[in-house]
């Protein structure tokens, strides 16, 4: 009788130690999501090692033409912010907890562990960007993400900021404005700018996504700019939109320990342009 107590005690002392991994019940949280910081816009112009220049194009780094590979950014549909992470290196995250809150609701919170909002719960299917359409212009917007596995494991991401100013309204030419090609020099891009913006930025990019030219001009109060880039073959289609960016906000206290500077911007909706003999 003793022998059989021995046995059933050594029994439940073998099933606690091995515990949940006996029953191949998963533990293990998933790797920390990254989210991507806004690395720059398209038609930045950066310096080489040999003096010479570049022009970037975040949009021909993705596989998806229409997508702007730049981390957390402004949008050109509307007063919208897009969030972006490197893709996940877990296999078997289920779903996703979009979070939010502003450096004003931070450094006001009385309660520094409920300063963040839940924003959104979507289902993860590889993708590796959200877009907040619920975002509001002048606001220092702060974002980060949960990711919660099959087995109800999660981890949080980093933090990443970014603010929305107005968005410039265009003017001419019309959307589907046509002309021949002998007349694009002709032609004068024009808009207008609610609000502070530091500088502005057209972008004339060609059905592809390939950059064609582009202008950076300062924010002079004058609001168009005469067409002087290289020549368009006819038959061509263009697209193009007028950026704006303002000013930079520096965290002035640290937010979870860490200091951000902010940087803010809009995108006006984009238009065509066809190019005909």
């Amino acid at each position: 009788m003793k022998f059989c107590f021995l046995l059933l005690a050594l029994s439940l002392m073998f099933w606690g130690c091995t515990g949940e991994e006996s029953l191949g019940v998963d533990t293990q949280a998933p790797n920390k999501p990254e989210l991507v910081p806004h690395l720059g816009d398209t038609g930045d112009i950066i310096q080489n090692y040999q003096g010479n220049s570049d022009t970037l194009n975040f949009y021909n780094i993705y596989s998806d033409i229409n997508f702007e590979n730049n981390g957390i950014d402004a949008m050109m549909e509307g007063d919208w912010l897009k969030i972006q992470w490197f893709r996940l290196e877990d296999s078997d995250i289920d779903y996703l907890k979009i979070f939010r809150f502003s450096a004003q609701e931070y450094y006001n919170a009385i309660d520094t562990l409920n300063f963040a909002q839940i924003i959104d719960t979507v289902n993860y299917e590889d993708q590796i960007y959200y877009v907040d359409k619920t975002s509001t212009t002048d606001k220092n917007y702060f974002y980060f993400i949960e990711a919660i596995d099959n087995a109800g494991n999660s981890t949080l991401s980093d933090t990443t900021g970014y603010k929305l100013i107005d968005k410039p309204y265009l003017i001419s030419p019309a959307d589907y404005y046509s002309c021949e090609s002998n007349d694009i020099y002709d032609i004068v891009f024009e808009w207008e700018q609610v609000g502070d913006v530091f500088y502005f930025r057209l972008l004339v990019f060609s059905e592809d996504r390939e950059l064609i030219w582009q202008q950076t001009m300062l924010d002079t109060g004058s609001f168009n700019v005469q067409y002087d880039g290289p020549p368009v073959d006819p038959g061509s289609v263009l697209i193009w939109r007028i950026d704006a960016f303002g000013s930079t906000y520096s965290t002035p206290n640290p937010i979870e320990g860490n200091y951000y500077i902010v940087e803010s911007g809009a995108e006006s909706v984009e238009r065509t342009l066809s190019i005909h003999r």
